[in-house]
């Protein structure tokens, strides 16, 4: 595993640094870690948002295909685009679950906001995920 994110342009340094931040990647497969990364290709994310996506949120690598793959489901229902420049500007939306996304904006209509004004301002201003 290691050896593939050093091929992906990520430090020692940075590699020792996710470890510690999320020790289970150490007995992650070469498998798992091509599974992840194949999901960030299938949203248009090229190498260097990959890399940047990975590096700087290691906890992703440890979730589970199927919940990330729910999590950009319901984000593509919900009607958010660019996925790859969304999870490149806060990559830590891809530690959310599908539904903590879908209860945030039920609560905003439920508000009186409408469904394309909440995307749009979640999509201009990434840290808005952080709410949630």
């Amino acid at each position: 595993m290691e050896e593939l994110l050093a091929q992906m342009g990520i430090s020692e340094r940075t590699i020792k640094q996710m470890e510690e931040i999320c020790p289970n990647i150490r007995e992650m497969g070469e498998k798992e870690l091509i599974e992840k990364i194949e999901i960030l290709k299938q949203i248009e994310c090229d190498e260097i948002q990959i890399r940047n996506i990975i590096s700087s949120n290691a906890i992703y690598l440890d979730r589970s295909k199927t919940d990330i793959e729910k999590l950009i489901k319901e984000m593509k229902e919900l009607g958010f685009r660019t996925l790859n420049i969304l999870f490149e500007e806060n990559p830590y939306i891809l530690n959310l679950d599908a539904y903590e996304i879908e209860k945030y904006v039920k609560d905003r209509e439920n508000k009186g906001e409408k469904i394309e004004e909440i995307v749009e301002e979640m999509s201009s201003n990434p840290i808005v995920f952080d709410e949630i």
